[in-house]
């Protein structure tokens, strides 16, 4: 039954993964269009969900597209859905692409003033260590203080000797079946 106030009104027709028949939603641009729930999670998956099977599209076109409302920011969204049946393993790790990412992650570890591995990656702006920022005289501003020295900032520090609480260190966990529980430092 075709109804004129929707904008993607129910349609029965064929769809590439089954013989039969499928209400969907029309088309667009070509390819069939389905809302939030109707498409079959056995043989359609996104992306990110062909990755978690680990799995790629390989060359494939989208079979459908998936249309649902992104609540908090009011708009639209459409994903693609690829056949699972048509999809590729994904391409093994090779030691170039290893190296590489190695060397990214290693980048955002070292300090820009001194060169150093900090151990943690350092923040975006400026990435500089903790002695290298006492150094430049700049401001312990940032998450990265207290991660490190676990003493307490003040960003309201206006020169005058003010009292602060003591940061209570991290101490490391484990989990358990029964939930978390402290490792005795």
């Amino acid at each position: 039954m075709m109804s004129r106030n929707r904008r993607y009104p129910w349609d029965l027709r064929e769809v590439p993964w089954s013989d039969l028949p499928q209400f969907t939603r029309g088309t667009q641009d070509g390819t069939v269009l389905l809302s939030w729930g109707i498409g079959p999670r056995d043989k359609l998956a996104t992306r990110r969900q062909l990755r978690a099977m680990g799995l790629r599209p390989g060359g494939q076109d989208p079979a459908a597209l998936l249309y649902f409302r992104h609540r908090p920011s009011c708009r639209q969204v459409l994903a693609e859905l690829f056949l699972i049946e048509h999809a590729k393993p994904v391409r093994p790790m090779t030691p170039a692409k290893r190296a590489a990412l190695d060397r990214a992650m290693a980048a955002r570890r070292t300090c820009r003033q001194c060169g150093d591995d900090a151990g943690v990656e350092l923040p975006r702006n400026g990435r500089v260590c903790e002695p290298c920022r006492y150094t430049l005289g700049l401001a312990p501003d940032d998450y990265l203080h207290d991660y490190l020295t676990g003493t307490p900032i003040d960003p309201c520090h206006d020169g005058r000797d003010t009292e602060l609480a003591p940061v209570v260190p991290i101490t490391p966990a484990t989990t358990t079946g029964a939930g978390w529980k402290e490792v005795a430092a």
